[in-house]
């Protein structure tokens, strides 16, 4: 089986990719050349990655409470106060823009009791509790609550900020990662930035946005 296994292509029989650039009539950008051919061999994979809840955990502890993931766009919120909520998993976070150069990514969830601070997309002056009135200011420092003096003389307000998410952002696109001690959005990204050079991302932007709902797992649609 092994011999039988090493002997067989680990490729279509079909025309291979350069060869295909190799026909245009033009020439063809260098960086459309590039390749990483991984042979990741033919084994059956199981079927609990598609169906396993546990397999669900570990894809929320492993992969997206720590890797860059793409939020929203720069046009989404071009004002200040101009936010969006971003969910992923069981993570909730909303993304806002704090100043005219700068976005931040808070925790969807207030300090007090857990509630979602924000439930839609829209536009704010502050991050308000729609339940007990907590308050942060739009960079996420504690503002106010209702008799703080009162029933919370213990709360220490410049230690009570809201937790934030990673930001970063490249050719108009807001990415966003849980782990404080990410890796750069720069780094992370590598070859992708000069591939997609050419296509000049950052001067174009979203003109509609289309949502279905499939019956169906995500890796399937």
């Amino acid at each position: 089986m092994a011999a039988a296994e090493s002997r067989r292509s680990p490729r279509s029989p079909g025309i291979s990719w350069q060869a295909l650039l190799d026909t245009d009539t033009r020439p063809v950008p260098e960086i459309l050349r590039l390749e990483s051919p991984v042979r990741l061999g033919d084994h059956d994979l199981s079927i609990d990655r598609y169906v396993d809840p546990a397999y669900h955990a570990r894809e929320v502890e492993k992969l997206w409470s720590r890797v860059w993931q793409f939020a929203c766009r720069e046009e989404h919120i071009p004002e200040v106060g101009d936010h969006v909520v971003y969910d992923i998993a069981n993570l909730s976070f909303v993304v806002v823009r704090v100043a005219p150069t700068q976005i931040k990514a808070f925790v969807n969830a207030c300090l007090h009791r857990g509630r979602r601070l924000k439930d839609h997309d829209g536009r704010c002056s502050e991050l308000r509790c729609p339940y007990h009135g907590f308050t942060w200011q739009l960079d996420g420092r504690f503002k106010r609550a209702p008799a703080a003096d009162w029933d919370f003389p213990q709360l220490e307000r410049e230690k009570f900020s809201l937790p934030e998410a990673r930001v970063g952002t490249w050719a108009g696109f807001v990415m966003i990662n849980p782990d404080p001690n990410a890796e750069p959005l720069e780094k992370f990204l590598g070859e992708a930035i000069p591939h997609y050079a050419r296509w000049d991302l950052g001067n174009r932007y979203v003109e509609v946005h289309v949502a279905k709902i499939i019956e169906a797992n995500w890796k399937i649609a």
